[in-house]
Formats: C-alpha cells, structure tokens, sequence
C-alpha cells in the first residue's frame, strides 16, 4: 500500500486537533499525537506560533518547561480545514483510468 503524503495543511490540522484534544501539550506530545519527528514539529509549531495559531507559554511549575495553547484564530483555522477538506474529493485509478480515455 503506497504511504500518504500530508501536506503542510494536513499537519497544522493534526497540530490543532492535538491541542483541541488535550487543551495544552508540550511539543514531545504534539509531535507523537500529529506523527512527527520532534525535530520536524518544533518548526512548524513555532510557524504557526508566528501567524497566531498557538500560542507558547513557559510552564514554571512542572514539566515540560514551554506548553501551547490554540488560540481563537487556530480554531478557525481548523474549522475552515474541515469545511475546505468536505470539497476535496480523491480520484482513484479508476477515475484516471476514464479520464485517460478521453484524451
């Protein structure tokens, strides 16, 4: 069975379901629940810390040491990803197989 590339919208959406999910996460946990290298999460979740989708907080109490959080605007994101994911539509090899004879 052929592997299923996600695109970097795929990812922000399982980053955001993630943090949906738990309320808070450190990174480790982000990139275990969205199937991510650490290495790979850390990037994309401060990017999306950029735009305003998460926010990072310093947890001075317990472990891990910096926590995120969705803002307002992450779930927008993420409810705008769901309503755009409804149009996307796969095309099977079937489908291509039809459209090759019309060519």
């Amino acid at each position: 069975m052929p592997a299923i590339n996600r695109t970097r919208y795929d990812i922000y959406a399982d980053i955001m379901l993630t943090l949906k999910f738990y309320g808070e996460a450190g990174i480790s946990q982000i990139a275990r629940r969205a199937n991510l290298p650490i290495d790979r999460a850390k990037p994309l979740v401060e990017f999306m810390c950029k735009r305003g989708l998460v926010i990072k907080e310093e947890n001075l109490e317990k472990r891990p040491r910096w926590i995120y959080r969705a803002t307002r605007r992450g779930f927008e994101y993420l409810s705008l990803y769901k309503e755009m994911s409804r149009f996307v539509v796969e095309i099977t090899e079937e489908e291509i197989d039809l459209l090759d004879e019309f060519e």
